[in-house]
């Protein structure tokens, strides 16, 4: 019962990182994007695959 609880806390916990990540990911991209940097453009996109990705690890809603 315990496991249960701790695994389910560390899936909410990569829940909640994940769509942090992709909350700075695209609003670093969109900012990056006005000002024409490109490092900006791709360290935006690389934040929003990477809390995708946390996302879709957690358990998150399965997609096809």
């Amino acid at each position: 019962m315990t496991s249960e609880r701790v695994s389910s806390a560390g899936s909410v916990a990569m829940r909640v990182l994940g769509v942090v990540l992709v909350v700075v990911g695209v609003l670093g991209f969109v900012g990056s994007l006005t000002q024409g940097n490109v490092v900006g453009l791709v360290l935006g996109v690389l934040f929003a695959a990477g809390g995708a990705m946390l996302i879709k690890r957690s358990g998150g809603p399965a997609t096809r």
